[in-house]
């Protein structure tokens, strides 16, 4: 925005007391009290339309007008105290546009941890962009699935925050790659002077453990205007308390556990040795021939449970885990802003913005020594190229010192036995994950005006360091000091651990702590990006049309961006289970040149045109263009729309080099799910109460795995490519409503995948594990009880059996391929009520009703899955409304958020295992009342704030205020929908005071 000495020439727009407002709002403070005191007098709205010329979301030409062909949503600070949200994320939650991305909370171990995303249309965080005050910030250290890259949400100064404008429409003409889906500009305050500090604190009585608090402190002084100059910085202080598994695992869906009968009993609350007491552990030996197996629990065991196996010694599950559903999280952010008049034409402006986050999240019950007799942990690491490690918990050998099984039981093996023995030694705080991200931005820049041309260079340099520290997986060096050198039984072939280990087993002791600390070390994986930019414009008036004046915007950006990921030396020589970690090393410069120019073709026709062309290093240069038309059809009536192309180039992750050592979780062997699933449902129908256990754990346990998997980069690939459209009115038929409607539609093509391993043709090698011990045995067992007349089962003459071992390892690359197109409208209906001694009450509607969601994973014609939208996680209906009443001191706010219902299938393939008649979704039953899908979801806020001085204000809210509870969902892996929470009511207080 220019100072009042640059104020262009004014044009004339049509005004109501709700277009002054959204003015106001886009203007600043500047304009707060015209908003507030517009009068439907013929004076007020003359006076109302000199209006300053103001820069919105999606384009570089400054306008008086505030609505343009491109739909803009702003969200200004009261809307989002109104929400009842708490940080960035929170406000995305409750924007209809907006889709459930990933929270920083719920993001471990999904490589990109501890960061939460923005993802409008559904189209993932690498369709939007997010700007900061108009401008890029530097991505997440971390990329999405070791893939996408994305900026990090959590990193935005909040206490800074003046507004957010969402550009619901393509702006890859104005801002180049990722704005497919959309924009969210968040913008601070211009100037500040005083200083304020503002404390808020939510809890919530079902969860003890729940608490988010927060601090800002904002201070600023001088006037831009009379001064010349104004400095200003807020800080931000925000955490979010840890929830243990103690918390959770008693409050999930009443579903859950009628799916999972064994899930509390696996526990062993009550029954097993309590944490810290010494549990001597069990034995156990595998027949060679028949491949049954025996267990017995080792002497001194005080906690036995008999299974079908036989006896074994059991330990009560720790409930410190935090992994699952409640890291804590510490968010520093600090920004900056100066403004300095030089002359009597031009600004220097500079901001500089750190962030540092600390999330932190309690891995619970110590490891536990269990002698693998199924698929041995695989992975795959950089250094040991396309060779699979594999790493299993060794035998206790006839001559070890700590074999104390019965002669009988050694009997059966030659003395050899597997052991289940509880490593406690360290405690239950030593395992877990921390992430750290210190992020950064600085900026400095020159505006001003030449005649009646204004034009602004800037040069940013922002960048992230992230680190994950896990506690987690065996180092297996550190493992072999503990309990080798191991060594080969000659006569059964089994690995054995040494006859005399240096690890005690027996007694808990800090020399066995310090073992353990070597055997399951922490282990760190850094990562850093930089973003380099010097951009340029110059905007002003080409020419007059007899309309007005047609105005344009040139200018240029230079980029320079590194991503490097070296990853932990341990880990990329594959010496940490189930870590071969990420490698990335790339850079590029890019560059870019754009125009945009706004025509008034009739008194009621303008016309927008925008293009920009992009340099990027490996493909062609990009050319994107975009091209809007408004027409105000009469005085309360305006039609617009739009048409652009949009692009993403691929991310230094996916044409970079390196590539993701790791492994895939989830993968479904349909072979394997089935044969597994075949002897489990045998063992359910038994009245042996073994078989019946061993049937629980069998069931589905073979249809999602993790599998070692090697995602090479792919230097090859172009670049996304999508054709966006907007079409839609405003309409304002009396000064106290606005409704805008407006089409939208988005065709995504050419899209960057990673390998979808359960394709055949994606798969370049893959390697299968062989028969195991832990299959023999299941064998065994079913024979057992079929050859038991007491089982009270009927087998079939040829009982099921395994043909393969499960999957070991995959290798793919990343390749263009698949497309996507999405349709739908958005509705949003504003009003205010004048009521006089009553106060203000303002009344708002959004709503975003999608139309069409396909997508094709290949290359060939049509669309592989149909219209997915009313399937699982594409709602053809969100919606919000608000209601907030001003009354003398006092603001009350309602917030209402909806989500429509969808069916429990992913698509119309997906439904014939997943639909009402099999009452299943993700293949698991679902509560008999909801089997026809997932049911519409809603809460209310309920806010207060009362302001008895101008320096104070206290604040109340309610946060599902009717205290509802989410329903069971199969297909998320917390049980409940990402877009609901478990909390039940929150209360959430606030107080604030200016000096």
């Amino acid at each position: 925005m220019l100072h009042s000495s640059q104020r262009c020439r004014q044009r004339r727009i049509p005004v109501t007391a709700l277009s002054v407002a959204l003015a106001a709002a886009l203007a600043g403070p500047v304009y707060a009290q015209t908003a507030d005191t517009a009068a439907p007098d013929a004076e007020a709205k003359e006076k109302a339309t000199e209006l300053e010329r103001i820069q919105v979301t999606g384009s570089n030409i400054k306008r008086t007008d505030v609505e343009t062909a491109s739909p803009v949503q702003v969200i200004s600070k009261q809307d989002i105290e109104n929400m009842g949200a708490r940080t960035l994320l929170q406000v995305l939650d409750n924007l209809p546009a907006a889709r459930p991305a990933q929270v920083d909370s719920k993001s471990l171990f999904t490589g990109s941890d501890g960061a939460s995303q923005a993802n409008l249309r559904g189209l993932g965080a690498q369709g939007t962009l997010v700007l900061l005050n108009g401008r890029r910030l530097s991505y997440y250290g971390a990329p999405a699935g070791f893939q996408t890259q994305f900026v990090n949400i959590d990193s935005i100064p909040a206490a800074a925050i003046e507004r957010m404008e969402v550009l619901t429409d393509g702006a890859s003409a104005v801002y180049g790659t990722d704005a497919v889906a959309g924009v969210i500009n968040v913008i601070t305050r211009r100037e500040y002077q005083g200083a304020e500090i503002n404390l808020t604190t939510d809890f919530a009585p079902r969860f003890d453990s729940y608490g988010e608090h927060q601090l800002s402190f904002t201070g600023g002084f001088g006037d831009l205007d009379e001064d010349r100059y104004n400095v200003y910085g807020s800080v931000n202080l925000y955490r979010r308390d840890p929830i243990p598994l103690s918390e959770w695992y008693d409050k999930k869906p009443e579903q859950f556990y009628v799916n999972n009968p064994n899930y509390i009993n696996n526990l062993r609350l009550g029954s097993g040795s309590a944490p810290g007491v010494f549990n001597p552990g069990s034995y156990f030996a595998i027949d060679p021939v028949t491949g049954r197996r025996t267990q017995e629990a080792a002497p001194g065991c005080q906690n036995v449970v008999v299974e079908a196996a036989g006896p074994r010694c059991i330990w009560q599950t720790w409930l410190n885990n935090e992994i699952d559903g409640g890291a804590q999280s510490e968010r520093a952010t600090a920004y900056v802003s100066a403004r300095f008049l030089i002359g009597d034409t031009t600004e220097a402006f500079a901001e500089a913005t750190y962030t540092d986050i600390d999330l932190r999240a309690n891995g619970g019950t110590p490891r536990a020594f269990g002698t693998t007799t199924g698929n041995p942990t695989s992975w795959f690491s950089r250094n040991t190229g396309n060779t699979v490690n594999q790493f299993f918990y060794p035998y206790l050998g006839p001559n070890n010192v700590y074999n104390k099984a019965s002669p009988a039981l050694r009997a059966i093996n030659g003395g050899v036995v597997g052991l289940q023995y509880l490593l406690q030694d360290v405690g239950g705080d030593h395992f877990g994950q921390r992430n750290t991200d210190k992020s950064y931005r600085g900026m400095f820049g020159l505006r001003g005006a030449l005649g009646d041309w204004n034009w602004e260079t800037a040069f940013t340099t922002a960048g992230s360091h992230s680190v994950t520290y896990q506690t987690t997986n065996v180092n297996l060096e550190g493992f072999e000091r503990a309990f080798g050198p191991f060594t080969v039984d000659p006569a059964t072939g089994r690995v054995i651990i040494s006859d005399n280990p240096a690890y005690k087993f027996g007694e808990i002791s800090e020399a066995n702590a310090k073992l353990l600390r070597e055997a399951y070390p922490t282990f760190d994986i850094e990562s850093w990006t930089r973003l380099h930019t010097l951009d340029g414009k110059i905007e002003g008036p080409l020419f007059a049309l007899p309309a007005g004046e047609v105005r344009a915007a040139f200018g240029f950006n230079l980029s320079r961006e590194t991503f490097f990921t070296p990853g932990n030396p341990d880990a990329a020589n594959g010496l940490i289970t189930q870590q071969g970690g990420s490698w990335f090393d790339g850079k590029r410069t890019t560059y870019a040149l754009f125009g945009e120019a706004v025509a008034p073709i009739t008194d009621k026709l303008e016309l927008e045109l925008a293009a920009r062309v992009d340099k990027y290093p490996n493909f062609n240069a990009n050319f994107a263009p975009k091209i809007g038309l408004k027409y105000q059809a009469f005085e309360q009536l305006m039609l617009r729309g739009t048409y652009s192309e949009g692009f993403r180039a691929p991310s230094l992750a996916e044409a970079g080099e390196g590539g993701v050592f790791a492994q895939i979780g989830g993968y479904r062997d349909e072979v394997r799910c089935n044969e597994t699933n075949a002897i489990a449902n045998l063992l359910l129908q038994s009245a042996r109460p073994g078989d019946v256990d061993l049937g629980r754990t069998l069931r589905n346990s073979d249809c999602s795995r993790n599998v070692a998997r090697l995602t090479q980069p792919n230097q090859g690939l172009e670049p996304e490519k999508a054709k966006i459209a907007t079409l839609g009115f405003v309409y304002e038929p009396t000064n106290w409503l606005s409704v805008s409607a407006d089409y939208w539609f988005i065709y995504r093509r050419n899209e960057i995948v990673a390998p979808d391993y359960s394709k055949p043709e994606d798969i370049l090698a893959m390697t299968r594990f062989g028969i195991t011990d832990a299959d023999r045995a299941n064998l065994a067992a079913l024979a057992a009880m079929c050859a038991d007349p007491a089982s009270g089962v009927t087998c079939p003459g040829t009982l099921p059996g395994y043909s393969i071992g499960n999957i070991s390892s995959v290798i793919g690359q990343y390749r263009n391929r698949g497309r996507t197109l999405v349709d739908g409208f958005d509705i949003d209906a504003r009003s205010r009520f004048d009521l006089g001694d009553w106060g203000r009450l303002n009344v708002g509607v959004a709503a975003t009703i999608a139309r069409r969601n396909m997508y094709h994973a290949g290359d060939d014609s049509g669309w592989l899955y149909g219209n997915t939208v009313g399937y699982y996680n594409n709602p053809r209906l969100r919606a919000t409304f608000n209601v907030d009443w001003n009354y003398g001191d006092w603001n009350t706010s309602f917030y209402v958020n909806y989500v429509g219902k969808t069916k429990w299938a992913y698509d119309r393939i997906d439904a014939q295992d997943n639909n009402e008649e099999t009452c299943t979704g993700s293949y698991v039953s679902v509560q008999p009342s909801k089997c026809d899908g997932a049911p519409a979801w809603w809460t209310a806020n309920l806010g207060v704030t009362w302001k008895p001085t101008d320096k104070l204000t206290v604040g109340a809210t309610v946060k599902n205020l009717f205290d509802r509870h989410p329903f069971y969902d199969p297909n998320d892996w917390m049980t409940f929908p990402g877009y609901t929470n478990n909390f039940g009511r929150v209360f959430s207080f606030s107080v604030g005071y200016k000096f």
